[in-house]
């Protein structure tokens, strides 16, 4: 019982540590710029856009343009520290959880013409954000 109360304080101090180091050393980070505008390749009907996750908690192109129809994101973390993902909450479309030096893709139908922003879901209030904008057919 001691020992398992124990394992609970301590696990709930290293969130604690970890959480408050996110949030000292992002600081800075939010100010950093947005950068990059793409528009989708077409291979074989299907749109493709690779998208650049860092350690600066910005994607890279941050506005990607793209037409109604299948989309592929291929998200590359290009950082050397964070896992990310790219995920476009209101339509529930999601990445794996990638790691440094890793990639990983997701395949969609695009929502309606718009203008739509997606998120890595981990480092969303450090400001990695960027916009998805669905062209009129």
């Amino acid at each position: 019982m001691l020992r398992a109360r124990f394992a609970a304080v301590a696990v709930t101090a290293v969130a604690a540590l970890v959480a408050a180091g996110c949030s000292n050393s992002q600081a800075s980070v939010n100010r950093r710029p947005h950068t990059g505008v793409t528009t989708a390749v077409v291979v074989g009907g299907l749109q493709i856009v690779t998208v650049d996750a860092n350690d600066v908690y910005r994607f890279v192109p941050s506005t990607i343009y793209v037409h109604p129809g299948r989309v592929e994101i291929d998200l590359v973390n290009a950082g050397k520290g964070a896992p990310h993902d790219w995920s476009l909450l209101s339509f529930g479309y999601t990445t794996p959880l990638t790691g440094s030096g890793q990639h990983s893709s997701i395949t969609f139908t695009t929502p309606s013409p718009g203008t739509y922003t997606y998120v890595c879901t981990i480092h969303r209030n450090q400001g990695q954000t960027g916009t998805l904008v669905v062209l009129p057919d």
